[in-house]
């Protein structure tokens, strides 16, 4: 079954006809931008996965009626399939949805199967059993790489409350044009100082700008911003945005007591000279069910809410926008940056205070700076555009157009990289840092110790003062590493337990030592791979067998780094890397590892 088959007209680049919808009047959540998919007037179009499926005629959204799914079990599901398979390259999914009875809502995008497929996932806020409008961004991508210019189906699945029974409403499926590119907000919650006297520093040697979501009576309280730190990130293009400080949640407050609560958090800052930043609501607590949604559409341009998932940029529901918990660097973070980067997507990231390692403590709302600045490395290395809450209220975003604008990269010829420096040490134990000079390009290390782990640790003089690992192993006697890294002086630090000796070296690198993909490899304990010759994005299956930490970086000789892996235990999975050029991939592990590294 095609579903834009019926009625489609004006064939557009993609080779698809705008569908003829359902006539009469709309009701929010169905909107009138992009190409309706399905206005569900047909419901053989779509077939029940779990549960029975029938149609809602008095919740209509858009023509005569909406469809609602419904199960006693804890899972409630449909499906459409399209014979001829849709082109959503360039294209994002949204469509309107009333879970009645339902914590969580997952839409599956079979490109062309379900091996290849890649899976929207909204939580539901507790309590929120009206209409709202979901935009599919996508979370997980667990199979291989997926065809986006042939999706075969679309799966949606309601998880109901304790285990059933589940309930959901659909109508009005559609898509809209993505951006040119993926977008990400940096959301620094609650104003800290730390905000103010690192972040935006660092933020500023990227020229990029960001959000400050902040209570009106917390501005200049112990540890915070105050008014003029506050209005000079405005006067440099930041959002100032509401965070109403609630002792009560607020759906278990009136209607009337929501919007006072609002109202005055915004006029609060408005009268401050926040205007542009008081149009956005950042939802204290994670609370909203349908009234507080239907409140904060009146008073805000925007609203967000914790919780997973990336959305369009701009999305289309602009009061439910999901945003995720920053300090996950390794657990989320990355993932999300990467799919934004690669469907051109928005990640939001909510950045608590950011103190050093030391001082992040367990299960603290804190960001250690180490990660904090591994996280703008990563964001910079992905190509994803810094934007403000007001840039999606505000700007005209360039869409995609189809055209793939990546250039490969031009083969070197001779030498890529000259020889560098080259350093010996020698030691027992912990040591102090030591300062060692360097010249741009790489870094390989080789260790040996007697004990049972040693970590090494590098950290620029002239820069950041963030401190880097360059190579940590445990229970092996030997170990090498590979770094990028700028010329200049660096500070290098040990932590062992026993006896140990260091040799850093910057080796020439020349065209004919580049391997070609596709590559195998495999070892054990620390060590690297490369140099690679890479013409794009890269794929990079990668094993590990160990019980202690297993991660994968790859380097480009540009100078560029992205975390690819960060895992505890045993590892068997694949990762996107945006490489393109020279890179290596440096691999820390406590086991036996393998890696296959294959054009995406």
């Amino acid at each position: 079954m095609d579903a834009l088959s019926d009625g489609e007209s004006e064939a557009n680049g993609n080779g698809v006809g705008k569908r003829e919808m359902a006539s009469g009047p709309s009701h929010w959540p169905a909107i009138e931008a992009g190409q309706g998919l399905s206005d569900f007037e047909d419901l053989d179009e779509w077939s029940p996965r779990t549960g029975e499926l029938s149609a809602a005629p008095d919740e209509a959204r858009l023509g005569s009626q909406a469809a609602v799914i419904e199960s006693d079990e804890a899972t409630a599901g449909l499906e459409i399939r399209f014979d001829n398979g849709i082109d959503f390259e360039g294209w994002d999914a949204s469509l309107a949805v009333k879970p009645e009875s339902a914590d969580r809502i997952i839409v599956e995008f079979l490109a062309p199967t379900r091996s290849e497929r890649l899976t929207s996932i909204r939580i539901v806020p507790d309590g929120y059993d009206g209409w709202f409008r979901m935009d599919c961004g996508y979370q997980q991508k667990p199979g291989e790489d997926p065809d986006l210019s042939n999706v075969t189906g679309l799966n949606i699945t309601a998880d109901g409350p304790d285990g059933g029974p589940t309930k959901l409403l659909v109508d009005d499926l559609r898509r809209t044009e993505s951006a040119a590119n993926g977008a990400v907000i940096l959301a620094f919650y609650g104003g800290h100082e730390s905000h103010y006297d690192v972040a935006a520093e660092m933020l500023a040697e990227r020229d990029w700008t960001a959000a400050v979501p902040v209570s009106p009576e917390q501005i200049g309280e112990a540890g915070r911003m105050g008014l003029d730190e506050l209005r000079d990130l405005r006067d440099r293009g930041w959002d100032v945005c509401s965070l109403p400080q609630v002792s009560t949640p607020l759906p278990e407050q009136p209607a009337d007591r929501q919007r006072q609560v609002l109202e005055h958090a915004r006029d609060a800052l408005a009268s401050e000279g926040f205007e542009d930043g008081a149009r956005h609501l950042f939802v204290p607590d994670g609370g909203m069910d349908a009234e507080t949604y239907d409140v904060a559409r009146d008073v805000h341009e925007s609203a967000f809410l914790y919780s997973s998932g990336t959305t369009g940029v701009p999305p289309t529901e602009m009061h439910m926008i999901p945003y995720i918990w920053g300090p996950a660097l390794h657990t989320g973070v990355r993932r999300h940056a990467n799919l934004s980067d690669q469907y051109g997507l928005l990640t939001v990231l909510r950045v608590p205070r950011i103190v050093d390692e030391d001082d992040v403590g367990v299960d603290e709302n804190r960001m250690s700076l180490d990660d904090f600045g591994l996280l703008l490395d990563h964001l910079e290395h992905r190509g994803l555009d810094v934007v403000t809450p007001s840039d999606l209220v505000d700007g005209d975003f360039e869409r995609a157009d189809g055209e793939n604008e990546t250039t490969s990269p031009k083969r070197p010829s001779g030498v890529v990289l000259e020889a560098g420096q080259s350093h010996a040490f020698e030691g027992s134990g912990s040591t102090d840092s030591q300062t060692v000079g360097l010249d741009g390009g790489i870094l390989v290390a080789n260790v040996s110790h007697d004990g049972s782990a040693i970590a090494v640790d590098v950290t620029g003089v002239d820069g950041s003062g963030r401190s880097e690992n360059l190579l940590t192993t445990a229970e092996n006697a030997i170990g090498e590493s590979i770094m990028a890294v700028e010329g200049g002086s660096y500070g290098l630090e040990v932590d062992a337990d026993g006896a140990w000796s260091i040799e850093l070296s910057q080796p020439a690198v020349r065209a004919d030592d580049l391997a070609d993909l596709p590559v195998q490899a495999s070892g054990t304990g620390s060590a690297f791979v490369g140099p690679l010759w890479t013409e794009g994005d890269v794929r990079v299956v990668a094993t590990h067998d160990g019980d202690g930490q297993f991660v994968v970086d790859g380097h480009g000789a540009d100078g560029s780094r992205e975390i690819l892996v960060h895992r505890t235990g045993s590892f068997d999975n694949s990762r996107s890397y945006k490489a393109g050029g020279v890179v290596w991939l440096d691999v820390e592990a406590d086991g036996d590892w393998t890696l296959e590294v294959v054009d995406s």
